[in-house]
C-alpha cells in the first residue's frame, strides 16, 4: 500500500495513492483504521505534504554503512541519536540553512515508521511492528557537528528548522534491507547505495532499541546514509531517491 498525506484548499488528509489518483481516507492511517471516503483526486491537484509531521520520537543511526565510516571505527551496536520534530519538512519545502552553518551536507536515509508499540522485541519479529517507509535527508552542519567550532551535542548540527526532509509517500509492503537509494544536488548524483549495505539491519536497530527506550506509533527511525555527503547550498535542489519508495526534491534557501 502507498499513503500520502494532502493538503486540498484549507484541508489536509490522508489518502491512498493508485497510479496518477490519490483516494481520500478518513483518518491517519498510521494510528488507525480507516477507511476511503469516496473521493478521489489527481496527484497534480493536491499539495503533498510531510507523511509524518509530528513523531513522537525521531531517531537517526550514526555510521550505519561501512561506506560512511571514512576512518571511524565501525559501531558494535546501533547507535542512535535523536533529531527534533521541529527540525521535519515536507516535498519542496525549502531548507534554510542559518547564515553560520559553514558546510551543510545532504544525506539520503530509508526512514521507518513505527505502527504498533514495541517494547523488548526479537530481531524475528521486529519488523511486524513497522508501518511503513519513507525518504528522509538528514541534512547536516558538518562544522557543527566536528571540528574546531563543533558543538558538544549534535542539538543544530542535526536539528536546525527544515533540516529533516521526509516524504512524500510511506509505502508498506517491501523489504527495508533490499532497496536502492541515492541523493542527488542539482541532478547530479553524489549519493548511491543500497539498503543491504547497512551495518545494522531495520530489525537489528528496532530490537536493539526497543530493549532500552519504547517505540510507540509514529516514531521513526532514520536508518543512516552512505559515502560521501555532498554539500548543499542556497539555489540548490536537493533530491533522494529510493526504489520502491518515492523520490523527496527540496530547493534550498538562506534561513
Amino acid at each position: 500500500m502507498k499513503y500520502v498525506r494532502i493538503q486540498l484548499n484549507d484541508e489536509i488528509s490522508y489518502g491512498i495513492v493508485e497510479g496518477e489518483k490519490v483516494i481520500k481516507i478518513n483518518g491517519n492511517p498510521i494510528f488507525e483504521n480507516c477507511k476511503e471516503t469516496g473521493e478521489t483526486y489527481n496527484l497534480s491537484e493536491v499539495k503533498i505534504l510531510s507523511p509524518n509531521p509530528s513523531p513522537p520520537k525521531n531517531l537517526c543511526l550514526a555510521l550505519n554503512y561501512g561506506s560512511h565510516l571514512l576512518g571511524a571505527n565501525a559501531p558494535k551496536k546501533p547507535e542512535p541519536f535523536y533529531k527534533t520534530v521541529t527540525a521535519i519538512c515536507g516535498p519542496g519545502d525549502p531548507i534554510k540553512i542559518p547564515k553560520d552553518a559553514g558546510l551543510v551536507a545532504c544525506e539520503s536515509e530509508l526512514v521507518v515508521i513505527i505502527g504498533k508499540e514495541a517494547k523488548n522485541v526479537s530481531e524475528a519479529s521486529a519488523l511486524d511492528y513497522v508501518f511503513g517507509y519513507t525518504c528522509g535527508n538528514d541534512v547536516s552542519a558538518r562544522e557543527w557537528q566536528s571540528g574546531n567550532n563543533s558543538d558538544m551535542q549534535w542539538w543544530r548540527a542535526k536539528s536546525c528548522d527544515t533540516f529533516g526532509p521526509t516524504g512524500p509517500f510511506i509505502v508498506t509492503d517491501i523489504d527495508p534491507q533490499d532497496v536502492s537509494i541515492r541523493g542527488l544536488v542539482n541532478g547530479v548524483e553524489g549519493q548511491k547505495c543500497h539498503s543491504s549495505e547497512m551495518i545494522f539491519s531495520v530489525s537489528e536497530s528496532i530490537s536493539f532499541i526497543s530493549k532500552y527506550t519504547t517505540l510507540v506509533p509514529g516514531d521513526m527511525l532514520w536508518t543512516g546514509t552512505s559515502g560521501m555527503t555532498p554539500p548543499i547550498n542556497p539555489g540548490d535542489d536537493v533530491t533522494v531517491e529510493i526504489e520502491k519508495v518515492g523520490t523527496l526534491i527540496n530547493p534550498v534557501e538562506s534561513a
